[in-house]
């Protein structure tokens, strides 16, 4: 399940932001003794100062955690450090939309499987601007079942904390196990109607109790798109 951070709070939010930094330092410490020849202490303040060519002020602060690197500094820090920005930001493996020093979101994004999800880095106003919710989760599409709406390649995003079927609208739907995005119609005779924008691609009926089963689960409401090459 997705973790959510809601900015509600002004004193929540500056533990939540204390709490990030000081892991992006736990982290980044982490990587610089897997990197080695680079000493602990006062040392390595020096050290990570004349690497990544900043003031021994801002080295500091990256290293106790009272503030992090700007955004477009990352991947080079990664790749210096010979480990990936999702390690430097979140650490191991993880799931959820996490604020860092209010300035950029991580959204995971993943294909058709959950199981490998890699990280989309938004400013807060990219999401304002798009009318994304904060917590939102993203796919890659990789079937045409909803051409033109979504092809091959595009990116669609679903509000995964949305589990029911509320009402109209296209939704991300595992049946069988299987990830998909559909047109969903309530109210029909049958029930739900689940329906493919592709005309090759059959629509279907089912009642609202098959929601309940096993089979077919409601994974989040689609809240927006991202056409690519379009």
């Amino acid at each position: 399940m997705n973790s959510v951070i809601h900015l509600d709070n002004q004193d929540d939010k500056s533990l939540r932001q204390k709490a990030f930094r000081k892991q992006f330092a736990d982290n980044l410490n982490a990587a610089l003794d897997r990197r080695g020849a680079i000493p602990a202490g006062y040392g390595r303040v020096t050290a990570v100062a004349e690497l990544f060519r900043v003031s021994q002020n801002s080295a500091a602060n990256w290293l106790r955690g009272d503030g992090v690197p700007e955004l477009a500094r990352l991947p080079e820090i990664a790749e210096t450090l010979n480990t990936t920005v999702e390690q430097l930001i979140i650490g191991a493996q993880g799931t959820g939309a996490n604020v860092i020093d209010e300035r950029y979101t991580v959204v995971d994004i993943h294909g058709g499987s959950e199981d490998e999800a890699h990280a989309l880095y938004l400013l807060p106003e990219a999401l304002r601007e798009l009318g994304l919710p904060r917590g939102v989760t993203a796919m890659k599409v990789s079937a045409d079942d909803m051409d033109p709406y979504l092809r091959p390649g595009d990116v669609v995003f679903y509000d995964p904390r949305v589990t029911r079927i509320h009402a109209n609208g296209v939704y991300m739907l595992r049946i069988h196990g299987a990830l998909v995005v559909r047109r969903v119609q309530r109210g029909t005779v049958d029930g739900l109607r689940l329906i493919c924008d592709n005309e090759r691609f059959g629509s279907e009926s089912l009642p609202e109790t098959a929601l309940e089963s096993d089979n077919i689960e409601v994974v989040g409401h689609v809240v927006g798109r991202l056409l690519v090459g379009r």
